[in-house]
């Protein structure tokens, strides 16, 4: 702890892989909004909104950040490191919808994650992960504590997985200075365009067919993008090494309730377009957040229906809705799919889902109601 403490009195250069993306970009402008010195390291390979990727190279560079394009974790000595106080390692591929071969995944996720930490070791910085709920697959506990046992569902879930085992093992075995940080369904403005609520509001506003890939009963912990930012920040001054951390929303709401207040913030009626559910994707997801609460003094803020209306409002100022001949406005608390119009009419009041009877309920991580 001793030097966790002396890091944090020094405030030195925070090196954050993948920093021009979704939660990177933000990332590394809070970090700035700190006085922190910033490395933002980022290959600029991939899909980015308006708002991050170049557009986000030049904001940052423009308020003193070092602004480094390079791929991460290709050898075992990675020179980006060097001179970093701390790194925490975003980059990474995703993988839950997007097929990709396993060994693509097992180099840039596990690999790149191993050579990081064990280069960040011998600088004696401190490394933080930035992992994902996927790796609790289809949990039995819910809310689901950070000692459940892992079951992946998927390829991208296990190389994820794989690379926390790395850090974790370097912390035990190694001296290393590493904490994980598991975030859960990460959305807000500047989301990249292939996730859903991006796709959502895009297709809506463009008077096309809202593609839908959820299992029946799907559930989220949806985590505000500046929440996220946050629980990072907290495992990067307060995390244990050798400990992962659950950093979500907190209240854990139905896919079509957050489809809902994305038509409601719109003002338009969804039609869906089915296709079959990924087959990495679990079917709920819900973070205990006693350990992140008691250890790293986490808490999000955002509720999910206003983190929405951000996120539309920032989807409305890039790029205008189109609503096609003869189709009505949504009355603003009504919705084609009944119960989640009552959703939608409360807000982010919703008690949270009820879970399948085989479910081990962990009544100490309910969800909880904030102001």
């Amino acid at each position: 702890m001793a030097s966790i403490e002396r890091r944090r009195s020094v405030g030195g250069t925070v090196c954050v892989t993948g920093g021009l993306g979704f939660v990177g970009s933000r990332l590394c402008s809070a970090l700035l909004d700190l006085g922190r010195p910033v490395r933002c390291v980022d290959s600029l390979v991939g899909r980015y909104a308006s708002g991050a990727g170049p557009a986000a190279a030049s904001a940052l560079a423009a308020r003193g950040a070092e602004v480094v394009r390079a791929h991460v974790g290709a050898s075992a000595d990675d020179p980006v490191l060097d001179g970093a106080d701390a790194v925490i390692h975003l980059a990474a591929l995703p993988g839950v919808r997007t097929p990709r071969a396993f060994a693509e995944l097992w180099r840039e996720n596990t690999r790149a994650t191993e050579r990081l930490v064990r280069a960040a070791a011998e600088r004696g910085a401190r490394f933080v992960l930035a992992s994902t709920s996927s790796v609790y697959g289809d949990a039995h506990r819910l809310p689901t504590p950070e000692d459940a046992a892992p079951s992946p569902l998927g390829p991208y879930a296990l190389s994820k997985l794989v690379a926390e085992r790395a850090c974790l093992a370097a912390a035990c075995e190694r001296g290393a200075d590493a904490v994980v940080v598991r975030l859960f369904t990460v959305y807000g403005p500047d989301q990249r365009p292939d996730m859903a609520f991006a796709r959502w509001i895009r297709a809506l506003a463009g008077g096309e067919p809202v593609p839908w890939h959820a299992r029946s009963g799907a559930v989220r912990d949806f985590t505000y993008v500046d929440d996220a930012v946050a629980g990072l920040l907290a495992a990067l001054d307060r995390g244990r090494s050798g400990q992962a951390y659950n950093v979500s929303g907190g209240v854990p709401a139905p896919v079509r309730a957050a489809l809902a207040l994305i038509e409601r913030a719109m003002g338009l009626t969804a039609t869906l377009e089915r296709s079959p559910p990924a087959l990495g994707e679990a079917r709920i997801t819900a973070g205990c957040a006693r350990k992140a609460a008691a250890e790293l003094g986490y808490a999000p803020r955002t509720t999910l229906a206003a983190g929405i209306a951000r996120q539309v409002a920032a989807a409305a100022a890039a790029t205008p809705v189109r609503r096609p001949a003869g189709r009505a406005r949504a009355p603003a608390a009504r919705s084609r799919f009944g119960s989640e119009s009552r959703v939608a009419a409360r807000g982010s009041e919703w008690l949270p889902p009820a879970f399948p009877p085989d479910a081990a309920l962990d009544p100490g991580c309910r969800a909880r109601t904030r102001s």
